[in-house]
């Protein structure tokens, strides 16, 4: 089996302190010891924390559950909801106690790190363009009504989960998820 390297052992341990303790709470000491990597080998791989959260975002939102294979024959309406469906999951596997580390991470650093902000921004606009997508399809198989602008609801439905797994974190507990389906698939896309 080849052997992680020193970089993938900091981006890895970084992703896991960052989403469970935040960034400014999380020294590049914290993150190579939980790497098991000399604090010194930090910079041999990043200029600086910044980037190393930049890269973080990436590798989070190129892993993210959204992306995950879903069952066959599915219409576009029921893969928008099992892909929510998947993320409310894991939510829920973590007792509601993370949120969601690109939302997270531009909740704490959009005022602060350019750097961060832009990976936060791409990440958000290409859910938001995923999620556009599903609605097209939708609108085209007559799914959800023809009225609808599939782009500004596709960013709006990525800020209404935000917002919810905001809440869920604060309350530990699933209301807004609750309110997130119910609203979303119940009312507003029948």
């Amino acid at each position: 089996m080849p052997q992680v390297s020193v970089r993938e052992e900091i981006v890895e341990s970084a992703l896991v302190e960052f989403h469970r303790r935040g960034f400014s709470a999380c020294s590049v000491e914290d993150i190579t010891r939980a790497a098991g990597v000399p604090k010194g080998s930090f910079y041999n791989h990043f200029k600086s924390k910044e980037d190393l959260g930049a890269e973080v975002v990436r590798r989070y939102a190129a892993a993210s559950g959204w992306r995950a294979e879903l069952p066959a024959g599915l219409s576009p309406l029921e893969q928008l909801r099992a892909r929510f469906g998947r993320l409310r999951d894991v939510l829920a596997g973590r007792e509601f106690s993370r949120g969601c580390l690109v939302g997270n991470m531009g909740a704490e650093l959009a005022d602060h790190s350019v750097v961060i902000s832009t990976e936060v921004t791409a990440s958000l606009a290409e859910w938001s363009a995923r999620v556009t997508e599903l609605l097209r399809a939708a609108q085209a198989a007559g799914e959800i009504p023809a009225g609808l602008d599939p782009e500004r609801l596709g960013r709006f439905l990525v800020n209404a989960w935000e917002g919810a797994v905001t809440r869920t974190k604060v309350i530990k507990g699933p209301e807004a998820m609750d309110d997130f389906f119910a609203v979303v698939f119940d009312q507003l896309l029948c």
